[in-house]
């Protein structure tokens, strides 16, 4: 077991991956711009309830994660785009579960402040998407 925690740290740290990982973050930043920008337009502009408009904008910010990942990032020839896009969103629910997760379990069992315990709750649930989507959503639609 510590070995293969050990094995995935040294993989992750070669230069194809870090750059990856990198691609990555920079592909999520432009996802949640698109995401911020649109619950802001749908907002104030078209007058929608913001509770709502986070919906329709986290759906667009999703859309162009996949989207940047898919053509950019991964460089990913698939023609399997329903099926790429349904395991794309899969890991990301599952991501929101581990998020929910960790978060009540650093603030409700570590007793954190819930915004320390929100960023590092991030930084692990990063990881899980980054290997999720490049082992299996990027990799098994090729």
């Amino acid at each position: 077991m510590l070995n293969n925690i050990k094995n995935l740290i040294i993989n992750f740290f070669k230069f194809d991956n870090l750059k990856l990982f990198i691609g990555y973050m920079i592909c999520g930043a432009i996802a949640t711009l698109v995401d911020l920008g649109f619950l802001y337009l749908f907002t104030e502009f078209f007058k929608i309830w913001y509770f709502y408009s986070a919906f329709f904008s986290y759906l667009l910010g999703l859309i162009t994660s996949y989207n940047l990942n898919k053509h950019i990032l991964f460089k990913n020839k698939s023609k399997q785009v329903v099926k790429q896009f349904g395991l794309f969103t899969i890991i990301l629910l599952v991501g929101l579960v581990l998020n929910q997760a960790i978060l009540y379990t650093l603030v409700e069992v570590f007793d954190l402040w819930y915004v320390l315990a929100k960023i590092i709750t991030a930084g692990i649930v990063v990881f899980w998407h980054f290997f999720a989507n490049k082992n299996l959503t990027f990799k098994i639609f090729t």
